[in-house]
């Protein structure tokens, strides 16, 4: 008796084991494919945040506090990542919901006065290694340096960093110097008045309230030991170009915005971020920019 032949079984094994083969490579080249034009996951931080719409003079609660993911390319300055942290601390400016709470938007009072101070353990300023904090006045004795042309409408708070400019003093009335004496200086806290009380003769005492975050009288400020002795001898004018000429003097003090920060170097030292000119009023003027004199800003001003 003949044995059946089992040929055409084993041709259509071998074809289904190459179609099946064939499947195969093409889901293993698909994942891959996938796979490698996925982008891998970033890392991210979480941030404190407002969960909802905060007052000014607001005392912030865990019930208006969240956090939210940030990338870590895209954290903002001095955030905070639990919520305890900021717990009880009064919110001095108002925010709407999902604002980052930050250290800048933060104030703690003292004192019979207030104070727009950053917060620190056991309430010392943060200052960087080699630096010094110098109280500075918000104000000066002419009508173009009253408290609100000089702190930019009261908008300097603790945290900010801020520029400042004066004028180098002059021994003419066409002489004088204005620039940019000091960049990228810290402002560690804030001063406002205390309240004040007032007795008249025979009559009963009356308590003033002190002002709210409105017409600051100074600012501690953070810098080199340098700076401190140049910035006195600004403020006190006890020095002038020549002998009985005009004293050098502060006239402004301007914000900066956060993106030009100097930062806290790993070693506990601030970098400020000052930068040289590679074009008119293109970027941050350096330490050393040239001064505006009236022969300049004459020349700025004429007509070619």
């Amino acid at each position: 008796m003949a044995i059946p032949s089992n040929k055409p079984q084993n041709r259509i094994l071998l074809v289904g084991g190459i179609i099946f083969a064939l499947l195969a490579g093409v889901v293993v080249f698909i994942a891959v494919s996938k796979s490698s034009s996925t982008p891998p996951a970033q890392p991210e931080t979480p941030v404190v945040v407002a969960e909802t719409a905060i007052t000014a003079g607001s005392q912030l609660s865990a019930a208006n506090l969240t956090t939210r993911e940030y990338l870590n390319i895209d954290l903002p300055t001095n955030y905070y990542t639990t919520t305890t942290q900021v717990v009880g601390k009064t919110l001095p400016v108002a925010v709407s919901a999902g604002t980052p709470i930050t250290e800048q938007l933060l104030q703690t009072t003292a004192g019979a006065g207030g104070t727009s101070t950053l917060t620190t353990p056991a309430s010392q300023l943060p200052i960087a290694n080699n630096d010094v904090a110098l109280a500075i006045p918000a104000h000066g004795a002419t009508s173009d340096t009253t408290v609100d042309q000089m702190t930019v409408g009261y908008y300097i708070l603790a945290g900010d960093q801020i520029d400042i400019i004066g004028d180098l003093g002059s021994s003419t009335s066409t002489s004088h110097q204005i620039q940019y004496v000091f960049q990228d200086i810290p402002v560690l806290a804030v001063g406002y008045p205390a309240a004040t009380t007032t007795t008249p003769s025979g009559g009963t005492a009356t308590t003033t309230a002190a002002p709210a975050l409105s017409a600051p009288n100074y600012f501690v400020v953070e810098m080199t030991r340098a700076q401190a002795e140049e910035m006195t001898a600004l403020l006190t004018g006890n020095y002038t170009a020549v002998a009985a000429g005009n004293p050098a003097l502060v006239l402004k003090y301007v914000l900066r915005p956060t993106s030009e920060y100097g930062t806290t170097n790993s070693a506990g030292d601030f970098v400020p971020k000052t930068e040289n000119i590679s074009g008119p009023d293109t970027t941050i003027p350096p330490a050393t920019d040239q001064p505006v004199t009236p022969q300049s800003l004459s020349g700025a001003f004429t007509n070619s």
